[in-house]
């Protein structure tokens, strides 16, 4: 089941019915990524930043590359400046020891032939002249005066190109197939770290062992030849397993899913196993044909889909797919712009919250949701910060407060037409609240993974890969890609206005909410929220009538600009909004921020003061304007 019905090699299998190969897709956009950025490439700096302002991408990351640039030659001319004054060091000691053995044969032949031959060296080119006729030495002046004169000429060169500004070289996105093996190499290397370190420990407790045993007057015991071999040929067999050598990273991988089967079929049988597993967060990853059209995870941003993935990927050590690239791949999350079952079997979305890309199948779906008043207070803490951990300060929240209270009553609509969506499509539907998955995330994935891989009763295997990739972990913040914002049940509802929760609770909301199961919530005060009963069996299985008919239906996502959930009236300006309210990004190192920063550290000047708003006003229609051919869809998302 987990193979598929797909071809023998899964980066070109196919799979299933009515889907698309996935990899020309991905190399299409790749292909235009490449083009549009070798074209930016033969731009100067200030071509470069404008035409990116122009498109509306941003030039933070651009700015620190171009630094981190600058850095590296200067520290490579460092080093080659202290190597050449080595090296002219050294030719000076050579130079002078030479001439001074070759005046000693001079004095020595001197005193027995009675005259003074000069000798001949390879140091100075003067001695080479000797002998030489006038028209000879004309043309050796003549010469040396030419390679003088271009010698000038390359020095004189070099340092005008060392007077240019460095521009780091700009390149589109990598397809998920490198940053798969970039992610399992890094896996792959902590994997030998943790068995050295093991090895490290083990030694160090021997040697304690035997320092307590000498205090106590105690023999040391020696092992045996047989123990020695045994240990040996131990090491050896780990070795070898855990670093196997003239295999790719990917049949290495799937060498060790074959040996993980093996050793539950060991289980099963009641032996004892032949070695240790690795540990979960050391083992690598795969891509995996469906053998039908993917099942996707749905949800309103920030309701835990990073979270419910990466659960997924520990437990089934296979890679799952977004629709979009929104940065996650540095938090481990390779999958971005994967989507065919070509690749993957398990897909993110947020249509139609957005539109993703590009358009796909998708046979079923986990509806992952979370309370409103949490979710949509969580999404202004990312679009404001730009960061999916970071937190807005109180000081700009405070500056923030009326933008919070519109865009808080604008966005309760579109989490209501959201899953107003979801609910009424023909597939069928897992219903999973963030909530559960929080509190009780053994039971929660056992419901996500039968419903996925369509397991009709969870065997013994995936039980033992829940218990060790899940239940023996300590904390939930350690199984997600990246550490999530202090959290709890209901702990944002005292950022909301009293008058504000009122014009979010729409007729329609509140039908939405107890369709989902906070009927809970809208009973009770926020105060008992955290004490909120979990869905019956951990979740909920919703079919319609025709997806009860047929099982087989599918949907496309990403297909139709109709029917997307935020519309123009929803729609919220959030780098215009930061630059009106005078927000300083910290983690930001454009031209807009960074003026901003030293008018906030040193400024009190009324002139300079009004001169830079007046700038930051033409700035902010710029970028004003570029938003708006990203809504459109103009704009292609790529890391500058």
């Amino acid at each position: 089941m987990m193979q598929g019905r797909g071809r023998a090699q899964m980066v070109q299998g196919r799979g299933g019915r009515g889907g698309t190969p996935a990899q020309p897709q991905i190399l299409l956009k790749s292909l235009q990524d490449h083009l549009l950025l070798h074209i930016f490439n033969m731009l100067d700096n200030k071509g470069r930043i404008n035409a990116f302002k122009a498109i509306g991408w941003s030039t933070n990351r651009y700015i620190q590359r171009r630094e981190n640039l600058r850095k590296q030659i200067e520290n490579k001319r460092k080093v080659e400046k202290e190597m050449a004054e080595r090296m002219k060091w050294r030719n000076e000691i050579f130079k002078s020891v030479l001439n001074a053995a070759v005046k000693n044969e001079d004095v020595a032949k001197s005193a027995s032939e009675g005259k003074g031959n000069r000798g001949i060296t390879a140091i100075e080119p003067a001695l080479l002249r000797d002998g030489q006729t006038g028209e000879e030495k004309k043309e050796t002046d003549k010469n040396e005066a030419l390679a003088e004169g271009m010698s000038k000429l390359t020095m004189s060169e070099n340092a005008k190109l060392e007077e240019m500004e460095p521009l780091p070289h700009l390149g589109a996105r990598v397809d998920p197939y490198t940053l798969l093996t970039r992610l399992n190499t890094r896996r792959l290397y902590g994997r030998l770290k943790h068995y050295k370190k093991e090895a490290i420990k083990k030694k160090e407790e021997e040697e304690a062992l035997k320092v307590t045993l000498r205090a106590k007057g105690l023999a040391v015991p020696e092992p045996s030849i047989i123990e020695i071999y045994e240990r040996d040929l131990k090491e050896k067999l780990l070795l070898d397993r855990i670093y196997p050598k003239n295999v790719t990273i990917m049949q290495m991988a799937q060498k060790e899913w074959n040996e993980l089967i093996e050793m539950a079929n060991y289980r099963n049988m009641g032996h004892s196993l032949p070695f240790d597993p690795i540990p979960p967060k050391h083992e690598l990853l795969l891509f995996q044909s469906c053998p039908r059209a993917v099942a996707v995870l749905a949800s309103y941003p920030r309701s835990g889909n990073s979270l419910m993935r990466t659960l997924y990927e520990h437990t089934t050590l296979r890679v799952t797919g977004s629709d979009m690239q929104g940065g996650l791949a540095k938090h481990d999350l390779v999958g971005e712009m994967a989507v065919g079952e070509g690749m993957v079997q398990f897909v993110k979305t947020h249509f139609p919250e957005r539109l993703g890309t590009p358009a796909f199948r998708c046979s079923r779906a986990v509806l992952l949701v979370r309370n409103p008043f949490d979710a949509i207070e969580s999404f202004f803490h990312l679009m404001m910060t730009g960061e999916h951990t970071a937190t807005l300060s109180e000081e700009n929240r405070k500056k923030a407060e009326t933008v919070f209270d519109e865009y808080a009553v604008k966005e309760a609509v579109v989490w209501t037409r959201f899953h107003e969506y979801w609910l009424n499509q023909d597939i069928p539907i897992l219903l999973i609240r963030y909530e559960d998955l929080y509190r009780q995330t053994d039971k929660v994935m056992e419901r996500v993974l039968q419903f996925v891989l369509e397991v009709k009763r969870m065997g013994t295997f995936f039980t033992e890969r829940v218990d060790r990739c899940i239940r023996e972990q300590q904390k939930i913040e350690s199984l997600g890609s990246y550490k999530p914002r202090a959290a709890g049940i209901g702990k944002s509802l005292k950022k909301y206005k009293p008058e504000v929760i009122e014009r979010m609770k729409t007729p329609a909301m509140m039908e939405v909410m107890k369709k989902l199961g906070y009927s809970f919530m809208l009973e009770n005060p926020v105060e008992k929220w955290s004490d909120m009963p979990p869905l019956q069996g951990y979740a909920t299985e919703i079919m319609t009538a025709a997806a009860f008919v047929n099982e087989q239906n599918t949907i496309i996502l990403n297909n139709d600009k109709s029917i997307i959930s935020r519309s123009q009236a929803e729609f919220t300006p959030w780098q215009k909004i930061k630059q009106e309210l005078g927000i300083i990004e910290n983690n930001c190192d454009c031209e807009n921020c960074s003026k901003r920063k030293q008018l906030a550290a040193g400024s009190s000047a009324g002139a300079a003061g009004e001169g830079f708003s007046r700038e930051a006003t033409a700035v902010g229609g710029a970028a004003e304007g570029a938003e708006g051919i990203a809504a459109g869809g103009g704009a292609i998302l790529v890391n500058s």
